[in-house]
């Protein structure tokens, strides 16, 4: 059991230090909100999440009134956010598993007290009496 136990920590902490999160770049114009995914390639991709990509990359129209990245508007903002890493996915995973085992091992628990005291019933040495009189 101590040996499982251990193979699953080892596979639990290779799977953490692989995060691998996706970034999002979230633009704000005005009352509109539009989410881009950023390119996973780049060592900062929050780096790009500037007013000039928001205005290369949302639909025209969106965003009439701001020309550049010039331009200073209180009504345009960028967000850069991450989600879905392997480390978090795998905290998930891992207790929805440990919840499911325990509530199995809590529902086989009664039958598996009575197989295990009949069992040991049948098991035990029983003399038996004998006929010599």
């Amino acid at each position: 059991m101590l040996r499982l136990l251990l193979v699953v920590l080892a596979l639990l902490i290779t799977v953490c230090q692989a995060a691998d999160p996706v970034f999002f770049c979230k633009c704000f114009c005005g009352s509109n909100s539009t989410i881009f995914e950023l390119s996973p390639l780049e060592t900062k991709p929050c780096s790009n999440c500037t007013k000039q990509f928001c205005l290369d990359n949302v639909q025209d129209g969106i965003c009439d009134g701001i020309a550049d990245e010039t331009c200073p508007s209180n009504d345009f903002r960028t967000t850069c956010f991450a989600r879905d890493s392997y480390k978090d996915e795998s905290i998930v995973w891992l207790f929805l598993a440990l919840t499911a085992g325990l509530l199995f091992s809590a529902a086989v628990k009664p039958y598996y007290e009575g197989w295990r005291v009949d069992r040991q019933q049948r098991n035990e040495y029983n003399r038996v009496p004998s006929n010599d009189m």
